[in-house]
């Protein structure tokens, strides 16, 4: 019979990885938030949810549990990931416990967690106004960051120079509607992410990828696998493995990111899904593992989990499209294939660009690439994004 699974969101690759594991998905997602063609593909029923409200998601889930019983909770996405734990917990339904999910998704807890073992040491507060921030900066002696306790997608993150700024940062932070926000020390240095997946609380590495940063801290680009030393990743792995185990992660994909900085590694964040911006794609064409079919099949007992670090075969990136604010008005495509790239254009006529302040803003699409290494697989897509022009209208006149 057809394990029955709920969704918590989901693109369409989850969607159809699920169904082609033979999985009979329900998917909970609010209207104009997921794709209506693949759900009436692959899934057998969409609940009609919003879910960036947390009690009307458990509300939803407790009502399918209690008409079409489930055998998990899964959540793709990050707003998700809290409720689908604590159904999975009010349930014994298995996967990782409340508390770890709770753990991931509040920086400031992580931070405290962390600082609390002396893992990864970061100088952080969790600040309410501009004076607090302005003294955080001041003990610290340099530049910060300030970001959301519970948010992702680089929305609403902040560097701050000094305490001098401290009061033009905190009236964008009001601005967005916040009261209070996590300062910590600005970290130098090279940015990674650790694309992992743990079963039965062994940890894997699956790869590690370098990213590119663009405006303000929204990334524009990523490759696997990240062009470190072998010394260097393994240190990377053991760094992610020791605070997998610390915050008590038993199954699942996660997402790690990591700084290497001149005093050493530094963890920066980390959550128990896939990497967002197309990373699991990059690591399936790259080390041929699917974390987004593992997501769900190894914690089923669908397929097993072979616990061993990849080899990659080939270098993989992407690169998102960009255009100066306006209305899209046209697109001029290469005329012919370029090898080993693949396009995912999602920019027509009547799409409308604004400034990327966070990752939602990238609307315009992607190119992805391959080549023999990583150092390719960039060039590849640098040079297709480079032939892709992007026509605006920037004023009625124009």
């Amino acid at each position: 019979m057809a394990p029955r699974i709920a969704l918590l969101g989901g693109r369409p690759s989850v969607l159809r990885s699920a169904a082609e594991l033979g999985c009979e998905v329900v998917m909970l997602a609010k209207p104009g938030m997921y794709d209506p063609e693949a759900a009436g593909r692959w899934c057998a029923e969409v609940v009609h949810v919003d879910l960036g409200d947390p009690a009307e998601v458990l509300a939803a889930g407790r009502a399918l549990h209690a008409r079409l019983p489930v055998e998990r909770f899964f959540s793709p996405a990050e707003l998700g990931l809290v409720p689908a734990a604590r159904l999975n917990e009010e349930f014994a339904l298995g996967g990782n416990s409340l508390h770890t999910v709770t753990l991931l998704k509040d920086k400031s807890a992580m931070r405290r967690h962390l600082a609390g073992i002396g893992l990864s040491p970061v100088r952080f507060r969790v600040v309410h106004g501009a004076g607090e921030l302005a003294d955080f900066l001041t003990e610290v002696g340099g530049p910060g960051i300030v970001k959301p306790l519970d948010y992702g997608g680089s929305r609403d993150v902040h560097k701050v120079e000094g305490p001098h700024q401290a009061d033009e940062i905190w009236t964008r932070v009001e601005a967005a509607g916040r009261e209070r926000m996590l300062a910590e020390e600005f970290l130098t240095g090279h940015e990674v992410s650790v694309e992992g997946f743990s079963a039965d609380g062994r940890h894997t590495v699956v790869a590690v990828t370098d990213k590119l940063l663009g405006t303000g801290f929204v990334e524009v680009g990523h490759s696997v696998p990240a062009r470190v030393t072998d010394r260097t990743r393994d240190r990377i792995a053991e760094l992610t493995s020791m605070l997998l185990d610390a915050v008590g992660l038993v199954e699942g994909p996660s997402h790690t990111e990591i700084m290497i900085t001149p005093d050493g590694l530094r963890i920066i964040e980390s959550h128990n899904r896939a990497g967002g911006d197309n990373i699991p794609e990059l690591v399936r064409l790259a080390c041929g593992v699917d974390l987004v079919r593992a997501a769900v099949a190894v914690p089923l007992g669908l397929e097993p989990w072979k616990g061993e670090a990849p080899v990659p075969q080939r270098g993989a990136a992407i690169r998102f499209l960009a255009a100066e604010p306006g209305v899209v008005i046209g697109v001029d495509l290469p005329a012919e294939d370029l090898e080993g790239v693949t396009l995912g254009v999602k920019a027509v006529p009547g799409t409308v660009i604004r400034p990327v302040t966070w990752s939602a803003d990238r609307v315009c699409g992607d190119v992805i690439a391959v080549g023999r290494d990583a150092e390719e697989a960039v060039a590849r897509a640098e040079a297709a994004a480079a032939r892709i022009r992007i026509r605006i209208r920037t004023s009625p006149s124009s």
